[in-house]
């Protein structure tokens, strides 16, 4: 809904109990100015917004409708009835409105994003992408545009694209070389070898308690574990939350924001260690990651590698760090060096994404296994 309509002066109070979520009194207040035959088109403006935000579509549709009727040059009533008759699945109706709403202002931000997302659920991918264009060259800064377009691209197959605009609304961590100093983090050697695994232990218990804190109280950023085509507990069983760049600028995300200096610091001693990596991957990006939990019989059980699709062709290493001990069970399996992984507080990963680490996550027999994890993608140029 955009309900962010100019009022007259008569109306401009009714607005603030609206915008202070006061919905009966101001429903009471409208209803008597039409009951007095004063109204104008604002009145019935205000009373389909607030049985808009009330979930009460029918009414809403008839009082923006009237409003429609008594000015119909209102862009944001024909926008905001669109929404309404969307809601009640009357799509092409909600189209309708949409239109009419974009002949009275072609640049309305709101009624190009709805047909957007109108000829997208349609598969009419040509409309759609025009829409998002339209939509993004408006306000390039409209984040949910972004993200909605980043999915439209993913599923078109246009990867650069998609993940320009994934950057977009989510944010991006950038590893750079300003820190070559390895500080705090302690080289685990005991996976050293020829399978380019890196392993570290990021030497913080205290800040891996922290993020598992994190996750319990977050109870509403928590969902049922996905793979790319959904949920499938024969596969992954787990709990998630997913964290993007942009949200570690947040009240709350501080001890997630300070692990990443860890993290950073085990890349750059992976890049000492192997100085192609140096020379030429000097300069990834972290895009969205997750902080996942398993409970007992908890897994990501089928062998997989993270680089397997067009989808993910931009990612070049995976990360892990485990944020507690685990007593049995939980072990990372890496199928083609027969190497087992036991969980421990801070042991931290970096491999790359190839089908050459194709590995698994083993069920968890005990307790509970908590880790933070992701991808390390190719630098995408803003520029271009």
């Amino acid at each position: 809904m955009d309900i962010n309509q100019k009022q007259d002066k008569s109306n401009q109070e009714i607005a603030k109990l609206i915008e202070d979520k006061k919905y009966d009194i101001a429903e009471k207040e409208l209803l008597q100015i039409i009951d007095k035959k004063e109204e104008n088109y604002q009145t019935h403006f205000l009373l389909g917004n607030i049985y808009a935000l009330l979930k009460q579509q029918e009414k809403a549709i008839k009082h923006l409708n009237l409003s429609i009727k008594l000015n119909p040059t209102n862009k944001v009533s024909h926008y905001n009835l669109g929404i309404m008759l969307n809601e009640l699945g009357q799509l092409q109706d909600a189209k309708k409105s949409f239109e009419e709403a974009l002949k009275l202002d072609p640049e309305y931000l709101y009624a190009n994003f709805a047909l957007a997302i109108s000829f997208d659920k349609e598969n009419d991918l040509k409309k759609a992408r025009y829409f998002y264009e339209k939509t993004l060259s408006i306000n390039n800064d409209f984040i949910l545009g972004h993200e909605k377009y980043a999915k439209f691209l993913q599923r078109t197959g246009d990867i650069t694209k998609c993940q320009y605009h994934t950057y977009k609304y989510a944010g991006v961590i950038r590893f750079n070389d300003k820190n070559d100093n390895i500080k705090k983090i302690k080289r685990d050697d005991s996976l050293k070898g020829t399978n380019f695994i890196g392993c570290w232990n990021i030497n913080n218990d205290e800040l891996c308690k922290k993020i598992i804190d994190f996750f319990e109280k977050r109870k509403d950023l928590q969902i049922v574990g996905e793979i790319g085509y959904g949920k499938d507990e024969n596969v992954k069983k787990s709990i998630d939350i997913s964290i993007h760049p942009r949200d570690l600028a947040q009240k709350g995300f501080e001890d997630i924001k300070l692990y990443f200096q860890s993290l950073q610091e085990c890349y750059q001693d992976y890049k000492m260690e192997w100085p192609f990596i140096k020379n030429n991957l000097n300069n990834l990006h972290i895009p969205s990651f997750n902080i996942q939990k398993y409970e007992i019989g908890g897994h990501f059980n089928k062998m997989h590698c993270e680089r397997a699709s067009l989808q993910s062709t931009h990612r070049v290493f995976a990360w892990m760090t485990y944020l507690n001990d685990v007593e049995d069970g939980g072990e990372t399996y890496f199928e083609h060096y027969n190497l087992r992984v036991k969980p421990s507080t801070g042991k931290t990963l970096i491999w790359p994404a190839e089908w050459t680490h194709a590995h698994r996550g083993e069920i968890l027999n005990k307790g509970k296994k908590y880790i933070v994890t992701g991808w390390m993608h190719f630098p995408f140029n803003f520029n271009n």
